[in-house]
């Protein structure tokens, strides 16, 4: 008997079914302690609804109002007061058998004690629990993507959003470095020209920010703001780095789209503008040109009226027919002036359409002759034949070469000789088309300048500025190139390749 009381195990009841008593049985539990040769058998409290009390029920124990029900267990070990009545204690001593120990007041409210300490242990792990859950419910659930680095930029953690993101599992992105996964590369971020946010938080302590290039899952290239957040211990010292990352790409591209339609709007006015001075131009120019033939044709009408009145003679048929052939000849170059204005002065919207870029030039060249003669240039014209259309507005371009055509003649204010030459570069499936003039030339220092707005070597009663800019934007909407060659006091070679298209080849 004594070898079957010494192997079995010890057999408890507690006076108290309240939360040191719940928190006792759960310290008690079998499953938690399985080398733990201890189980309590009874609990009293008379108030029936205690946590302890059904906890006790819910595990089988014996459950009982009174104490003094414990006298009738049998084989019973130890009895342990947890109610911080010593009272009821002293009473249960005083009638206990003697073969069934009880812990000593001290002894008992110690022990309550250390059932307290481990209820609030048990209660704050519970705590800690929950929170470690919450925020593991939220790092999974937040839509941007977050990564957790150590400060050598190994990945600790990645919430769902990345993993989806990169199209790599949880098991496959821990330990790597944070530059293999988004950038591709062996090689840090960080360096002279490119700039990491996790080296400036962990130099400054604070957030980092920067904007990077990251490959999706699709290794397709995707603009991401980048957010880093040092993690630091008490001491101060950064032991994690937080990274967010929220992907911009499409709002990046309706920011550019929304920018290039108004710089479209912009040189739209601006081209519109610029026409008006050009167009003021070439009124004040072809005025003079339309007024001569037009003195002739009005001469010519008064002496063939004086003749009429006279009568005619067959040596006057003759004569009226040569003046008959100068009234058409010059009275269709008067038109052909005036239609040729009226086309550039009317405001189109951009059509693109195929067109022969020296049926242009010969335009331009109509347009303008008559003031290169007042200003004594000389005109050569090398147009090359045959060359393929171009895909575009004609009305701009046209307005591009007049512009190119008055800053060549405002470069030779004495005279000088402007040269205008087309051709085709086969090999690179261009029309090239060159304005070469005599002029004053163009200093180095401002080459680079020539294309910007309100930029001008001129005087200010000359120009404001525009022409250059409104070419540039002309050219660069038609997909095409333009530059400049210059030297000071020898002249100036502007230089404009387009584009041929498969329509247009």
């Amino acid at each position: 008997m004594k070898g079957q009381a010494k192997d079995r195990p010890m057999r408890i009841a507690v006076i108290g079914g309240g939360r040191r008593c719940k928190a006792f049985l759960e310290m008690m539990d079998a499953r938690r302690f399985p080398g733990l040769r201890a189980q309590i058998v009874a609990v009293a409290d008379p108030n029936e609804e205690a946590v302890g009390v059904q906890l006790a029920r819910s595990l089988g124990i014996f459950v009982t109002k009174d104490y003094r029900d414990f006298y009738k267990i049998p084989n019973l070990d130890l009895v342990i007061q947890l109610t911080g009545k010593e009272e009821l204690l002293e009473d249960f001593i005083k009638h206990s058998p003697a073969k069934v120990r009880v812990l000593e007041a001290a002894i008992s409210r110690l022990f309550g004690d250390i059932i307290r300490f481990q209820e609030e242990s048990l209660l704050r792990e519970r705590q800690l629990e929950l929170v470690e859950g919450i925020v593991e419910s939220m790092f999974s659930s937040i839509r941007d993507r977050v990564l957790i680095m150590q400060p050598d930029r190994k990945i600790v953690d990645a919430n769902r959003a990345f993993l989806d993101w990169v199209g790599i599992s949880k098991e496959e992105i821990l330990g790597k470095f944070c530059h293999q996964i988004t950038h591709r590369s062996l090689d840090p971020c960080h360096s002279k020209d490119f700039h990491c946010p996790l080296e400036e938080s962990l130099q400054t302590g604070s957030t980092g920010h920067a904007i990077h290039e990251h490959y999706d899952r699709n290794n397709e290239i995707r603009y991401c703001e980048i957010t880093t957040v040092p993690l630091k211990s008490p001491e101060g010292a950064v032991e994690l780095v937080l990274e967010i990352q929220r992907d911009i790409t499409d709002e990046l591209e309706e920011k550019l789209e929304q920018k290039t339609r108004a710089l479209k709007r912009d040189l739209a006015r601006l081209i519109h503008e610029d026409k008006m001075i050009a167009l003021g131009k070439l009124v004040a120019s072809a005025v003079h040109e339309i007024n001569n033939p037009l003195s002739g044709i009005h001469a010519l009408a008064r002496l063939m009226r004086r003749q009429l009145d006279e009568g005619l003679s067959p040596s006057d048929l003759d004569q009226f027919k040569f003046y008959l052939q100068l009234i058409d000849t010059e009275s269709a170059r008067c038109s052909a002036i005036v239609s040729n204005l009226l086309s550039f002065a009317r405001q189109q919207k951009l059509e693109r359409r195929p067109f022969d870029v020296n049926r242009i030039i010969q335009n331009v060249v109509m347009l303008s002759r008559h003031r290169m003669e007042l200003q004594h240039v000389s005109l050569v014209l090398e147009l090359e034949e045959g060359l393929p259309e171009i895909q575009g507005d004609p009305g701009q371009i046209q307005q591009c070469f007049i512009n190119l055509v008055f800053n060549a003649m405002e470069a030779m204010p004495e005279g000088g000789r402007l040269t205008i030459r087309s051709a085709l570069d086969a090999k690179r499936r261009e029309v090239r088309v060159e304005v070469e003039d005599t002029g004053v030339g163009i200093p180095q220092e401002l080459l680079s300048q020539i294309f910007e707005p309100f930029f001008s070597t001129k005087s200010q009663d000359k120009g404001v500025g525009l022409g250059l800019s409104v070419v540039y934007g002309i050219v660069k909407e038609h997909r095409g190139v333009i530059y400049v060659k210059s030297e000071v006091g020898k002249g100036s070679c502007f230089i404009l390749r387009f584009p041929i298209t498969s329509e247009t080849s």
